[in-house]
């Protein structure tokens, strides 16, 4: 049946322009559902937005970035300069955008036509298949292995129709990880015209014995590594992502690519940030220190399943869908919102954010209370 688009007036709906199909078979995007009891105060750790908090240094940046009348460089060539200098990398292979999901974006619209398929794991961000739906592109979903990333699953996938593999690493939202070897083997058996992404957002949360850069594998012609200054760095709010790309990538993604996307200020406190990287490790460091404890506090209790994690988050797994559903009303009593992962196929899990040692230990003993809570439901006593 054909979709009529319709405009309220306030006297009644009249028609208006039909949208595309594309438009109309693309599913809302579900975004975070704060409301929590009135009178109790809001602890938002759905979002995966760091607790670091941002450098003076950054913000004068910010402060000193320029008039708001001039466009902004649409070559954002300081920005890639900075980035390319603190990763050993060539500033022509990067291109800059105002956050991933833009990125994203432009790289499908680059590089997807109608009949194309793109491979995506089952539990991977669902804005991956989002992205490959707007160019038209059909999504091929493939199972996970104890929630990770399978390269024999991707393998058996792949066909002559096969254009882009794309998957998060760390995941997102499992917060598993691929080593390099693993992501080698993969590469080796995909063919030359096959595009492998590799949504690197939380690479700088993984433990620094287990990272390895995956950089260079994008000499090989059909590699791309993404990565955002919106999860470590914390600026979620100015929209800043990169991709290291071959340079033929770069050509291509400029011509679809909205021109000084990047806003002035995005760019400078962008490029500080970079450049500053003492304050990054030492805020890394804390971090794991307190996504351990977390995990360790949690992994002792029966009814919750707390996912090793190498990301600002951890996956927390209950036993059904109605158990998760109990566990975030619960939290929410309390003020806590977490995120629930139905629509990547997890209705059992919810995913939460890693804030600080004393807002991790709130919710520690607040899971605390609602185990023995439904424990006691169980049993039958009030």
């Amino acid at each position: 049946m054909a979709v009529t688009g319709k405009m309220n007036t306030g006297d009644g709906e009249v028609a208006s322009p039909k949208p595309s199909r594309r438009a109309s078979e693309m599913p809302r995007h579900v975004r975070s559902d704060f409301s929590i009891k009135p009178g109790v105060e809001l602890l938002q750790l759905s979002r995966n937005e760091t607790a670091m908090p941002l450098e003076p240094a950054w913000m004068e940046a910010a402060a000193r970035a320029g008039s708001a009348v001039a466009y902004p460089d649409p070559e954002c060539t300081t920005l890639r300069r900075a980035i390319a200098e603190t990763f050993c990398l060539d500033h022509q292979r990067i291109f800059c955008s105002a956050g991933l999901m833009e990125c994203l974006h432009t790289l499908a619209l680059a590089y997807l036509d109608p009949g194309d398929k793109v491979i995506i794991p089952e539990h991977a961000f669902v804005f991956f298949r989002h992205v490959a739906q707007l160019a038209g592109a059909e999504v091929k979903l493939v199972p996970e292995r104890n929630l990770r990333v399978d390269i024999a699953n991707i393998v058996q996938a792949v066909d002559e129709s096969t254009k882009m593999v794309i998957f998060a690493n760390p995941g997102n939202p499992t917060g598993t990880y691929l080593c390099k070897r693993c992501i080698l083997a993969l590469h080796s058996r995909l063919p030359p015209t096959t595009l492998l992404v590799i949504d690197e957002a939380y690479a700088e949360f993984v433990r620094d014995d287990r990272y390895e850069p995956l950089f260079d594998l994008t000499d090989s012609g059909n590699v791309i590594v993404l990565r955002s200054f919106s999860k470590m760095y914390g600026l979620a709010g100015y929209r800043v992502g990169w991709a290291y790309c071959p340079g033929v990538v770069v050509d291509y993604v400029r011509r679809i690519q909205v021109p000084a996307i990047v806003s002035v200020v995005a760019q400078c406190i962008a490029t500080v940030a970079i450049r500053d990287q003492s304050p990054v490790h030492s805020f890394k460091q804390e971090m794991l220190t307190v996504r351990r404890r977390f995990i360790d506090r949690l992994a002792r209790l029966a009814r919750i399943s707390p996912v090793e994690s190498e990301a600002n988050f951890v996956l927390l797994a209950t036993e059904s869908e109605i158990e998760a559903q109990n566990l975030d009303a619960f939290l929410r009593q309390r003020g806590v919102v977490l995120r629930q992962q139905t629509e990547v196929g997890l209705g059992n899990c919810l995913r939460v954010t890693i804030g600080t040692e004393e807002q991790m230990q709130f919710v520690a003993s607040t899971i605390l209370d609602w185990c023995r809570s439904a424990e006691l439901t169980r049993r039958g006593r009030p």
